[in-house]
């Protein structure tokens, strides 16, 4: 009992296995309605089940809520890891957003035949026609008063605090995948460099990592990507390029084996500059003719190594082709100069291709020895670089990055300095962030806030900025909580 009560809020904030299949019950059970009869067995089955874990969970509380909170799944006080089983929860939550409706509550007491009503009711919902108040109606109508549906504008008050430990506990949780993902890649590096087995489980183990932790919380993933200080910037560029990658397989849609052989590709593209003079990749002036004939030959370098030293399957074949082909463009410059026509760079290539010019044009090292700010970037990529990728890409890759992205620091209207933290889906312009400055300088507590709620109508983002330009550190801002 005093373990219980020792317990930190993070660890009450997270939900356990049985609130996860509970919710996944709940969806699965809801998209099932839609297509079976009630009295299917298959159906009756699921519905046994939910209702067991449903008496479970609440039995020393008097009801059992599953809410929707700001696209994340809470039952009751818990919010519920995402995974794949999930996946199918999307389009419920743009039904109920729809519809108004927050989250549903079931009473401690309730019969198992209600929860078998409960789902077929819930379920024919009539596209333009019904509302929070009318599927009210419908379940009062048919006598299930032991289950209430909640308005979306009641559930968001609820959970400020749980949400807010949670949102700092993956964050912290990223930092440690993240530069577990930069420490395997030095291992690969070195490894290559002295022609030593390259460790091929822990980097697909890490690549899993990273698709897990982009599903269930993007952004605090992608807020590290804005890192550039490192010492050698060469593991953290492949790191990076991998977590843009994946994020963006993600978006496609791609199954979890895909995005593991999209990960693995990404984090070996640039395995070909191992085989390049060292000196050669950490020289700080701007590259001669020379140096561009060297540098130029890592795309068939790096696909040599994959396929010399690494036991084919589909992951490394998929890895050696965008190696070798993340640098030839959509219309078929770039290089290695290619002697015949072929068809485009594959898809894996092409995402590759996006993820490495991003990273590389806002890091300022090795092709551009001046970092340049993403938005800038993602406008020069979008318009004078237009020929060199494919656009349907490039513009997911830009719904990707946001207006103002993860690890950003902005400037607003109220002259306090925050750093980006989590994109707002609804509205781009107002992303929840933490506010580490104001006319005073830096803030000894800084404040987190969400940009989109009302109390915060006169904090606007004026611009990004510059954070060398203004003495600041983002890396501290990104690092610490």
């Amino acid at each position: 009992m005093a373990e219980q009560q020792a317990a930190s809020p993070i660890t009450r904030s997270l939900a356990g296995q049985s609130e996860e299949r509970l919710l996944t019950l709940f969806f699965g059970l809801y998209k099932t309605a839609r297509i079976i009869e009630e009295h299917n067995t298959m159906f009756l089955r699921q519905c046994e089940m939910f209702f067991d874990l449903l008496k479970q969970i609440g039995r020393n509380q008097p009801t059992v809520m599953i809410k929707i909170v700001a696209e994340r799944y809470f039952v009751n006080q818990q919010m519920v890891r995402y995974d794949d089983e999930l996946a199918g929860a999307l389009t419920v939550q743009t039904e109920w957003a729809k519809l108004g409706i927050g989250g549903v509550q079931f009473d401690a007491d309730i019969a198992q035949s209600d929860i078998r009503r409960f789902f077929p009711a819930v379920s024919q919902v009539r596209p333009g026609a019904d509302n929070l108040n009318t599927l009210k109606a419908k379940l009062e109508n048919i006598g299930l008063t032991g289950i209430t549906l909640l308005s979306a504008k009641d559930v968001e008050t609820e959970l400020p605090e749980a949400a807010e430990d949670v949102r700092r506990h993956f964050r912290t949780m990223a930092r440690a995948t993240f530069f577990t993902a930069v420490s395997v890649m030095q291992e690969v590096v070195v490894s290559t460099t002295q022609q030593r087995e390259i460790n091929i489980a822990r980097t697909k183990r890490v690549v899993h990592s990273l698709i897990d932790h982009l599903a269930r919380d993007e952004s605090s993933l992608l807020e590290l990507t804005a890192i550039k200080d490192f010492d050698d910037y060469t593991y953290a560029h492949s790191t990076d390029v991998c977590v843009y990658a994946l994020t963006l397989g993600g978006r496609l849609g791609l199954d979890r084996p895909r995005l593991s052989q999209l990960g693995f590709a990404a984090l070996f593209h640039d395995i070909g500059k191992a085989k390049l003079p060292r000196d050669l990749i950490r020289k700080p002036d701007a590259f001669d003719e020379d140096d561009w004939v060297q540098m130029q030959r890592h795309p068939l370098l790096g696909a040599k190594t994959i396929l010399r030293n690494m036991k084919l399957d589909m992951h490394t074949a998929r890895a050696a082709r965008a190696a070798f082909e993340h640098h030839i463009n959509m219309d078929f410059t770039g290089y290695p100069t290619l002697r015949h026509e072929r068809r485009q760079p594959a898809l894996f290539s092409r995402i590759v291709s996006i993820a490495d010019t991003f990273d590389a044009l806002t890091s300022g090292r090795v092709y551009m020895k001046k970092s340049i700010p993403p938005d800038v970037v993602i406008k020069k990529m979008r318009f004078q670089m237009q020929v060199k990728f494919d656009p349907f890409l490039l513009k997911l890759f830009n719904d990707v990055i946001g207006i103002y992205p993860a690890g950003s620091l902005v400037l607003l209207t109220t002259d306090e300095i925050a750093l980006v933290l989590t994109n707002n889906e609804q509205d781009r312009a107002r992303p929840y962030v933490k506010i580490v400055g104001d006319r005073s300088g830096l803030l000894q507590t800084p404040i987190w806030t969400d940009l989109s709620l009302p109390e915060n109508e006169s904090r606007k983002i004026v611009r990004l900025i510059d954070p060398v330009r203004y003495g600041l550190d983002a890396k501290q801002f990104i690092l610490s909580d």
